[in-house]
């Protein structure tokens, strides 16, 4: 389908089932014990607070992110346990190139929008590196 990039995916509006606002990608999560390059989690700014919003109860990512559920069904995020945080673990560490064997800091991750059963997904895909940007495939 195509790649958004998680610089633009932060700060993304957020609809509700009712096609409200209810707020905006605050961060984006992977559950390595489930999937290592599946994206499960937002998790949105909302004025009460984060919320997580499970990948599943997604309907579709284009121009926002359109839940298919409430808000007041988000659980509050009040920790990260067991989630790798997209911003907060990968963005702007550094990292170890293995092909050229060097350490490189990481711009942006490129993410990779799928279908599955008329479901969206994102997938990891690469990760842009390095002061000119070079990316390397997972």
């Amino acid at each position: 389908m195509g790649t958004v990039a998680l610089t633009e995916l932060l700060g993304t509006p957020v609809f509700d089932a009712a096609g409200m606002q209810a707020g905006r990608v605050r961060e984006v999560a992977l559950t390595p014990q489930e999937d290592r390059s599946r994206v499960s989690t937002l998790i949105v700014k909302t004025k009460k607070g984060n919320r997580i919003l499970p990948f599943a109860a997604i309907g579709s990512i284009n121009g926002g992110v359109y839940a298919t559920t409430p808000s007041s069904e988000w659980a509050v995020a009040d920790g990260a346990e067991g989630l790798f945080l997209l911003e907060r673990d990968l963005l702007d560490q550094q990292i170890i190139d293995v092909h050229g064997r060097k350490v490189v800091r990481v711009n942006d991750v490129d993410l990779q929008q799928e279908t599955s059963n008329n479901h969206p997904l994102l997938r990891v895909n690469s990760v842009d590196v390095g002061v000119r940007g070079a990316v390397r495939r997972l």
